[in-house]
């Protein structure tokens, strides 16, 4: 356990408790967050198989930011410029005000 890399064995705290009992890791190496997580363990332990009790439809995210990002792709298109090329204009340049 103290070598493996699968994350579905074992949550990271589970995996470097194992590193430093095996000698793997020093107590002085360890992880700033490791005594925050001994102190504060979460309620439910953490892992890969729990399954998540849905508590209503998934609600779609649209932030005002999408907004005008979708509307300067429909008018100016998803090329690449390279701005280091002052010879050509860029698509916004090009695009009448």
């Amino acid at each position: 356990m103290a070598g493996s890399r699968i994350y579905k064995l074992g949550s990271i705290f589970t995996r470097v408790e194992g590193l430093i009992k095996a000698g793997g890791m020093q107590p002085s190496e360890q992880p700033l967050w490791l005594d925050v997580y001994r102190a504060f363990p979460p309620l439910e332990e953490p892992s890969f198989y729990r399954t998540v009790t849905a508590s209503g439809p998934v609600r779609p995210i649209l932030y005002p930011e999408d907004t005008a990002r979708m509307q300067f792709y429909r008018e100016h298109g998803n090329t690449l410029v390279d701005l280091q090329d002052t010879t050509e204009l860029s698509p916004c340049q090009r695009t009448p005000h």
